[in-house]
């Protein structure tokens, strides 16, 4: 009897495994978008990115003569040459920077006191004061010395932080 039992079930079993062995699966569901709105979005999404990119490229492009400048202003501090020299090389980067950013016949001309009120109008916070102010218009008549030298420091910081932030 157990025997039968035991048939009988495996029996059962083989016949259960035949049924779920049939079995017959769904159609598989496509999973591309069905409305053209859907590609109207995405071909708008793929469009807004390029034209991102494109200004950023163009806005890099543009603020070469910044990071030019900048880079100038990095390797005369870095060279340590005479302070008349690093004083003229730093004063040239800002007016460069100057002549490309404003109009020539503005900036050409310009020197001592008007030029340190032309660097600080064009800066949303007065950088050159006192000592940097004059460094940078005494600067060739001046000797090297501890203070000169942390002033001369203080100006090529001051010179790169009005060439990234010039208006």
């Amino acid at each position: 009897m157990a025997l039968q039992d035991s048939l009988q079930i495996l029996k059962d079993s083989t016949q259960l495994a035949s049924e779920v062995l049939d079995f017959i699966p769904p159609e598989q569901v496509d999973m591309s978008p069905s409305a053209p709105g859907w590609y109207l979005l995405g071909g708008t999404i793929i469009l807004v990115f390029i034209i991102v990119m494109i200004r950023q490229y163009v806005h890099y492009l543009q603020n070469k003569y910044r990071r030019t400048a900048i880079q100038e202003i990095n390797t005369v501090l870095k060279e340590n040459p005479s302070l008349q020299e690093q004083v003229y090389k730093i004063n040239i980067a800002l007016k460069r920077v100057a002549i490309t950013t404003f109009d020539r016949s503005i900036v050409a001309h310009l020197s001592g006191d008007e030029w340190i009120n032309f660097l600080n109008e064009h800066t949303k916070q007065k950088l050159f004061k006192d000592k940097e102010a004059d460094l940078l218009i005494n600067g060739a008549y001046m000797k090297a010395s501890e203070s000169t030298n942390s002033t001369l420091s203080s100006l090529g910081q001051l010179s790169i932080k009005w060439i990234k932030n010039h208006v």
